[in-house]
């Protein structure tokens, strides 16, 4: 899809729609609502600035990095290559504008446009996913030049990603931020599992899988949600706002549209996505609300398995960072959103003083859990190892911006003895095998 081709869509729209909040501020900031396709130059630190604490040396980092942006899983490319041509038929159908609203031009390039994404590229890093690795490895050296040393050694450095395409790139635009395309190809990385039981720990644990994740009854709000009064509003608005009549979008429809109102805007930084225009900001919270939901019971709060079950990434992490070798310096692992909205929630970050529910929308505005800004493409959660006079101390990045852990609410710097007494449960009873081999009660589920 050409540049020109979306700017043109996105006059005509406006011009159609008359959103004065949307067409008169093209800046309205739709982007901050995207949930977890939201991409990262959005939430990112964009600062190379070194972080230096006085009498604080950097010794280690261990990092886990969210694949960049990707095209969208096969069964969306499948349907919306069907469906939202048709939805932009509609909307040229029932445009009934004067002339002078809508240039033929316009109309024309409306009329062209399609979607682009093939099948074949099914979950694939995308152009802006290479150009976020690069840009993040960049800015990390920057940072902490001790530890991102410019030319590689197989001592310093290890890196590891999960058997995906768009891992495995991500892991090679990121190295070649570091050390340059040429030197990048020798980089040497293990062979990925499907299962790792670091990297991708949840798909080993078949409580999760069963109970959680594939269980109706886990996902109870978000259904209430979907089938209720905020999104039905909504619904009812687009369509009239699309002066649709006799063919009526449904809730899949605006599903629909939004997502690729997402994905279109993480692919395209120049022209903002013409399918971002049919939508509010008030249309927009209620969608984004409505994917929130869907991670928090399944990847966040809902339910103690979900976050306990991190608790071998977060051994990694600390074994890592105090063993008494110093190399290598510097741990990388390219991963997806399941294992970082996890460990964001192991750690206790971004917990809200109640559950995310279909009840509590109005409420929950101000929320801490908002995909949108917690869980973009690329994000990336970094511990720093700082000695400092002989005393050990962690720095925790999240998305490049520094976040201070329950154990320490008023320090950046926590002292890594204050964090093992608070993550004692899990570094010391962390029997991921007992917690994952057995089943849920369906009254377990609906109660945690």
């Amino acid at each position: 899809m050409e540049v020109i081709s979306n700017s043109l869509f996105v006059l005509f729209v406006c011009s159609f729609l008359s959103l004065s909040q949307q067409c008169t501020n093209p800046g309205y900031p739709f982007e901050n609502h995207l949930s977890s396709k939201t991409p990262y130059r959005f939430v990112s630190n964009q600062s190379f600035d070194r972080i230096l604490y006085e009498g604080c040396i950097p010794q280690k980092i261990w990092m886990l990095v969210r694949h960049g942006t990707r095209y969208p899983e096969y069964g969306f490319i499948e349907k919306m290559t069907i469906r939202l041509p048709e939805i932009k038929d509609l909307i040229l159908q029932n445009k009934d504008l004067p002339n002078e609203y809508v240039k033929s031009r316009d109309v024309d390039v409306f009329q062209k446009w399609k979607p682009y994404v093939q099948l074949a590229d099914k979950k694939k890093l995308v152009h802006e996913g290479e150009e976020e690795m690069l840009l993040l490895a960049e800015r990390m050296q920057s940072r902490f030049p001790e530890l991102f040393d410019s030319v590689y050694s197989n001592t310093s450095y290890k890196f590891k990603y999960t058997y995906s395409q768009r891992t495995h790139k991500s892991a090679l635009y990121f190295t070649s931020g570091l050390f340059g395309r040429a030197a990048a190809k020798d980089i040497w990385f293990p062979e990925p599992s499907r299962k790792d039981p670091i990297l991708r720990f949840y798909k080993l644990c078949t409580r999760w899988e069963n109970d959680v994740k594939q269980n109706s009854a886990a996902q109870q709000e978000r259904i209430i949600f979907m089938n209720g009064a905020e999104m039905s509003k909504t619904v009812q608005e687009i369509n009239e706002r699309l002066k649709m009549k006799k063919t009526l979008l449904e809730t899949e429809d605006i599903i629909m549209m939004y997502d690729m109102c997402a994905y279109e805007t993480a692919w395209n930084k120049l022209a903002k996505s013409p399918w971002c225009s049919v939508f509010t900001v008030d249309n927009l919270k209620v969608l984004e609300y409505a994917a929130d939901l869907k991670h928090y019971w399944r990847d966040g709060y809902g339910f103690e398995l979900t976050y306990k079950q991190a608790c071998p990434a977060f051994g990694d992490m600390m074994n890592f960072l105090e063993s008494k070798s110093r190399f290598p310096r510097v741990n990388v692992y390219f991963t997806h959103s399941g294992t970082l909205l996890k460990m964001l929630a192991h750690l206790g970050l971004y917990e809200d003083d109640e559950h995310l529910t279909a009840k509590n929308f109005d409420h929950m505005l101000t929320r801490k859990w908002r995909t949108s800004l917690i869980d973009s493409f690329g994000t990336n959660l970094a511990f720093v190892l700082y000695s400092c006079d002989s005393v050990d101390k962690l720095l925790v990045l999240h998305q490049e911006k520094i976040v201070r852990l329950p154990p320490c609410p008023d320090s950046d710097l926590c002292e890594v003895d204050k964090i093992k007494e608070f993550y004692g449960e899990s570094l010391d009873s962390c029997d991921f095998q007992g917690m994952c081999n057995s089943t849920y009660t369906q009254r377990d589920v609906g109660e945690a």
